[in-house]
């Protein structure tokens, strides 16, 4: 299995695709082409701090279906909590 990482922008919104296991998707923008990304471990964490357009960071691997599933991930909110 070979992991990549890549950063980007957060281009749809996150949508949730299953409930059992919780599994959302979204679609991440970089200058080159757009991926297809699934997010399964820390999912409702995602869904909370996953904003339109924010900046993310993301460490995943690639699937049969050539979808990258997100291990890690890192997004800038512009929310500043005092």
């Amino acid at each position: 299995m070979e992991f990549v990482s890549i950063k980007g922008t957060i281009n749809s919104a996150v949508k949730v695709i299953s409930f059992s296991p919780y599994l959302v998707r979204f679609t991440l923008s970089t200058s080159e082409q757009d991926y297809n990304c699934l997010v399964a471990k820390d999912a409702f964490n995602f869904m909370y701090v996953a904003e339109m357009d924010a900046p993310i960071s993301i460490y995943g691997h690639f699937n049969k279906r050539k979808q990258l599933v997100v291990d890690k991930y890192h997004v800038q909110s512009g929310v500043l909590v005092r």
